[in-house]
């Protein structure tokens, strides 16, 4: 079979093609984004993202909101287009603040994942920011386990760092999530990735 060497500038990327045999290099395993939005001067409730399928087991999720006002930061599963309100949200944090305190979160059960509480977040730019992990989320059979890391400036211009995470104590496929709080999102940037496997 001849060799055809392709030059790259004559290959138009955005056309589909189809390939026979083995196709290596091609960033098929890895991080994938699947999806994700920012905005800025806004005063909307919450931010959900319907992302979850069975194609992949975990899922990365980078994160920075702010609110209108001092407000509590939430977190809800979603199923079927809607959110997971049950009291099935159990999660224990643990952080520490720049002045030396501590700083936990605990719910033996909730109707969501907190994020971080009204006394951290003030301004707009005291925002929280973090990132979190989803494992199998949209198997069925199986509880949702979230891990979760979360930076924030207090009201006080303290600096607190939590790490933990929750699981959702009902087993059922979930197909995502969404952020929100006790007051409405000022700003936000968050990104999903689907972890793909080998």
């Amino acid at each position: 079979m001849p060799f055809n060497k392709i030059i790259a500038e004559s290959m138009d990327l955005t056309d589909t093609y189809a390939f026979t045999g083995t196709v290596t290099g091609a960033g098929s395993n890895g991080l994938v984004r699947l999806g994700g939005a920012n905005a800025t001067g806004q005063n909307v409730g919450d931010v959900s993202f319907d992302l979850f399928t069975t194609d992949y087991d975990f899922y990365y999720v980078t994160f920075v909101v702010s609110y209108v006002s001092a407000s509590n930061c939430w977190l809800r599963l979603r199923s079927s287009g809607s959110y997971l309100t049950a009291s099935n949200y159990r999660q224990p944090m643990l952080g520490l603040r720049s002045d030396g305190s501590s700083r936990t979160i605990v719910h033996a059960t909730s109707t969501y994942f907190e994020l971080g509480s009204s006394a951290e977040a003030g301004a707009s730019h005291n925002s929280h920011a973090g990132y979190l992990l989803f494992q199998k989320p949209m198997v069925s059979s199986k509880t949702t386990q979230l891990n979760i890391h979360c930076t924030v400036q207090d009201t006080s211009a303290n600096v607190i760092d939590k790490t933990g995470g929750g699981i959702y104590m009902a087993t059922g496929g979930h197909s995502g999530f969404g952020i929100m709080g006790s007051t409405n999102l000022d700003e936000y940037n968050i990104q999903v990735f689907g972890v793909s496997q080998s």
